[in-house]
Parts: C-alpha cells; sequence; structure tokens
C-alpha cells in the first residue's frame, strides 16, 4: 500500500470537521440573521402557577369577564401586581397587549402602586380588574389597521395606563385601610387569608356606612400610632444615641477621661453640674399591665350619620391600640333602655364578620341616659373582660342626667375594678357626667386633630 492510499483512508489530508451542536439547537448559516423567538401567549414570563391564576380570575371575577378578558391577559395582568420582578417578553401574539403592558412596567406611578401589591393576592387582583378594565376600553377606541408605531395610538396606550393605575391605587388603599381596621393588616392574625380578606373588602365595599367607618378609622389610627411613641419612656434597654445631661452613670468615656485630666477637671465637673456634660441616650419601654379597654358608643337616634359614624371609627382605632397593646378590648353599643350592642376583641384574630356587623348596625332608638352607667359592670362580666387596670371610653351627644343611685354605683364599681373613665360629648352640655368621670371633654364634632380625640387614643 502506498503512503497515499494511508493517507486518504485515514482522512490525514483533510479537515476539522465542526463541533457536534447541542439537542434542539438551530443552526444559522455563516453571515445570516437568527431567527426570531416564536411569539409567546403572554406579554410577560408568566410561571405555571400564573397561568392557572388567570383562569380562576376570570371564573371568578365578574369584572374580568364584563370586560372580555381571557386567561392569558388576565394572568398578564394579574403577574404585573403580584411578582416581585415582572419581566417582559420580546414578543407576544398579542401586540396591543403587550404594547399597553410595556407602558405600563415603565411608569412611576405602577412602581408605587406594584409596592403594595407585590405578593398580595387579593391587591393583585384588584388591580388586574383595572388594568384588564382600561385595556378593554383602550382596545374597543383602537382605530383599525392603525399602525404600531402611530404616536396616538402610544398616547392613547399611556393615558389608559394612567387612568388604570390611579383607579387601582385607590381601590388597593382602599383595601389595605378595611383590612388593617377590620383586623386582617400586615402581621395580624388572618392577614395570610387572601379570602377571607377579598370576602371583608367586597363587604365593606358594597356598604357606603362601612366603607366610612374604616376610612374614618384609618385617620384615627394614625393619630393613635403617634400619640403611642410619644408614650415611650427611657430606660437602660439600648443605646440610641448621645444627648446632654448630668447622670454620672451615663457619660461617655471621653468626658471620663477629661476627670483625670487636672486643666480639664474643674470645666468637666461643671458641665455635669449644669447638666451640659455628654451622655448615652438610652431607649426602653416599660412594660405596664394592663387591663382591658371598654368603648361605649350612644346609639340614640340623635346619634344617626356622621356622627356615629366618626364614634364608631374612633372605636376601631382604640380596638386597635388594644391590640397594639395585647390588651383585650370590648366594644358596646347602647341606646339607653332600649338595647344594646356587645362585642368582645380579644388580642389575638377578631371574628372579623361579627366585628363588620357591629360597625354596620344601628339601634336608633334613645331614652334618658345614654351612657350605660347602670349596666356596664354586667355589660363587662358578660363580655369576659379580664381583671386589671380599665380604661372606660364613653362617647355620646347627650346631656346626661345621672340618678344619684346610679352615680354612686358606677363610681364603687370604677373603685374596685380600678376604672379610668373618659367621656368626650360631642356638641352638648356634659351634664352630671362630671361626677362619674375621671376626664370629660366636649368637642364639636369628633376630628383626627382634635386635642380631646388624641387624648382619648394616648391611652
Amino acid at each position: 500500500m502506498k503512503t497515499d492510499d494511508l493517507i486518504r483512508m485515514l482522512d490525514l489530508g483533510g479537515t476539522e470537521a465542526p463541533p457536534p451542536s447541542p439537542p434542539g439547537a438551530v443552526v444559522t448559516p455563516a453571515g445570516a440573521d437568527p431567527a426570531p423567538p416564536p411569539a409567546s401567549p403572554t406579554a410577560r414570563a408568566v410561571d405555571a402557577w400564573g397561568l392557572r391564576r388567570g383562569w380562576d380570575l376570570v371564573g371568578e371575577s365578574a369584572r374580568l369577564r364584563a370586560a372580555g378578558t381571557d386567561a392569558l391577559a388576565a394572568a398578564d395582568f394579574f403577574a404585573a401586581g403580584f411578582d416581585p420582578d415582572p419581566h417582559l417578553l420580546p414578543a407576544c401574539t398579542d401586540p396591543v397587549r403587550r404594547e399597553f403592558v410595556a407602558h405600563l412596567l415603565e411608569t412611576p406611578e405602577y412602581r408605587a402602586l406594584h409596592a403594595a401589591t407585590r405578593l398580595d393576592d387579593t391587591a393583585a387582583a384588584i388591580a388586574a380588574a383595572h388594568f384588564a378594565e382600561q385595556f378593554a376600553k383602550l382596545r374597543a377606541e383602537e382605530p383599525a389597521g392603525g399602525a404600531a408605531a402611530d404616536p396616538g395610538r402610544e398616547m392613547a396606550a399611556l393615558r389608559a395606563v394612567g387612568r388604570a393605575v390611579a383607579a387601582a391605587g385607590t381601590e388597593v388603599g382602599e383595601l389595605h385601610e378595611a383590612a388593617a381596621g377590620l383586623g386582617m393588616g400586615p402581621g395580624m392574625p388572618g392577614s395570610n387569608d387572601p379570602r377571607a380578606v377579598a370576602a371583608l373588602f367586597k363587604r365593606v365595599r358594597g356598604d357606603p356606612a362601612l366603607r366610612r367607618i374604616c376610612e374614618l378609622a384609618g385617620r384615627f389610627r394614625r393619630v393613635a400610632q403617634s400619640r403611642q411613641r410619644l408614650k415611650v419612656t427611657h430606660g437602660l434597654d439600648d443605646v440610641v444615641g448621645v444627648e446632654p445631661g448630668g447622670d454620672v452613670g451615663r457619660l461617655l468615656p471621653a468626658e471620663l477621661v477629661k476627670l483625670v485630666v487636672p486643666e480639664l477637671e474643674l470645666d468637666t465637673l461643671r458641665r455635669i453640674a449644669d447638666r451640659q456634660a455628654h451622655c448615652r441616650e438610652h431607649y426602653a419601654v416599660e412594660p405596664v399591665g394592663k387591663g382591658p379597654i371598654l368603648v361605649s358608643v350612644d346609639e340614640s337616634g340623635s346619634m344617626e350619620g356622621e356622627k356615629v359614624h366618626t364614634a364608631k371609627a374612633l372605636a376601631l382605632a382604640l380596638a386597635w391600640v388594644a391590640r397594639q397593646q395585647r390588651r383585650w378590648a370590648g366594644l358596646v353599643a347602647y341606646s339607653g333602655d332600649s338595647g344594646e350592642r356587645l362585642l368582645a376583641l380579644p388580642p389575638a384574630r377578631w371574628d372579623e364578620a361579627r366585628l363588620a356587623d357591629w360597625l354596620a348596625g344601628f339601634l336608633g332608638r334613645g331614652s334618658d341616659l345614654d351612657v350605660p352607667l347602670r349596666d356596664l359592670p354586667r355589660m363587662a362580666a358578660g363580655l369576659g373582660a379580664p381583671v386589671g387596670a380599665t380604661d372606660v371610653i364613653l362617647v355620646t351627644d347627650a346631656r346626661c342626667r345621672v340618678p344619684a343611685d346610679v352615680r354612686d354605683r358606677f363610681v364603687a364599681w370604677k373603685r374596685a375594678a380600678r376604672v379610668r373613665a373618659i367621656a368626650l360629648v360631642i356638641d352638648n352640655p356634659p351634664g352630671d357626667l362630671g361626677g362619674v368621670c375621671d376626664e370629660v371633654y366636649v368637642v364639636r364634632s369628633l376630628t383626627a386633630d382634635d386635642p380631646a380625640v388624641g387624648r382619648v387614643l394616648s391611652v
């Protein structure tokens, strides 16, 4: 065999073969543009759970069905609100929807809304309904055969996105106010049950009185937060800064060193005496054993309307204060001898349905004495109020005339149960309440900026 034959048989004179392509890869000839990726049925990267949630939302939401939204569009809109980091795909089988979602993800208003809907199933579903409604209107207004780069079409999409985000932000805010007011805010028992939160919000949204009470309760709750922060006392639990003072035990090391320097000793002693030396600032909260908070709301006929709405909103904010302090709360709706409605709210999970019933109800009758001075001891026992230093808040618009025997029994119960009673009288003289309550305030109306309301919310 000749040498040339051997080289030819072993292919020693040929060129090196290209490496094998990975399975499923598309081989593109040199110099040709790569093939575009196939269009996705969704505008965003949506996983299997998100697609299933889209199907469920269409089945659950009459608003989505009325807007003509299919499961794929619902998945897109829900994921835009729910997913922590939404990603837009390069191509979608519905280019109009992709353009709408692209404009949505780019707006700063959407990013603010997304902070409130991220990983919140109920809030994301509300936002998805608003996105779907505005997208349906955009599609209905779109001219036939419009170009993708048409400036008029782009402006219409931006306007639709703006309307959707604004409406969604308003309703999501109402959802959070209602949930927080009725005991299902972030970190509270039951807040991780999206069906319960959605059912509660559906009831609040369908009842104007409940919606108004939750709105007002949010204002009172914010006042309560600031008032409770002012109650913090300073102890030795944690160092939070430096402050001028004269406490030798809290002096900074730099000040102590100056006491052994003859040239600085007298000046340092002077600053200690004048409480001008640099001392550690400590922070602590004194644990104080407290008993229940009882709130009585006058439900006589004269309280109907805005008066009783603000009174119940204040009661709801006081229940929130009790829960933050791990105290038991009791709500009393009273209308003299003509009726009463009682509700116990322990620090654990509240009965949201019963709380909504209590807020929405109204007795609307009346008598000579529309504060339960005669019946509060019985009511406290019936509600199961624990023993301890008790705060009683009475809200009424009546000029109360308290018989001597009722006054004496109430004062005796106050002393035995360690009760501090505070009365808020709306647009009326307090009458005989000054003789039975520790504090009485007369207010024109219950507003969040009233000092008397702030005093009550600082209990």
